[in-house]
């Protein structure tokens, strides 16, 4: 457990580190495909916590819709509306 764990920190890290990248040098096409990357990553592993029995992964799904509301409340990011209907 405690290496998928870890591995899962590493992940979130790298993460930061694209965005980062994209906020300081713009949206560039090798940037991007790296985010993607690494969000895949990240996935990878919340896959691994939910085999390995850590996480449900229904539950995590379920905090998704909550999560989208709660940003339509508290930020400016666009189309969330129609992101939280077609769920």
């Amino acid at each position: 457990m405690n290496e998928a764990l870890i591995i899962l920190a590493e992940e979130c890290a790298e993460v930061q580190q694209e965005v980062s990248k994209i906020l300081r040098f713009g949206p560039e096409e090798a940037n991007l495909k790296n985010l993607e990357k690494e969000i895949g990553d990240v996935i990878a592993m919340m896959v691994v916590l939910a085999y390995q029995g850590i996480i449900n992964e229904d539950k995590v799904m379920r905090r998704v819709p909550t999560k989208l509301r709660k940003l339509k409340k508290w930020s400016d990011i666009k189309d969330l509306d129609a992101i939280i209907e077609n769920l």
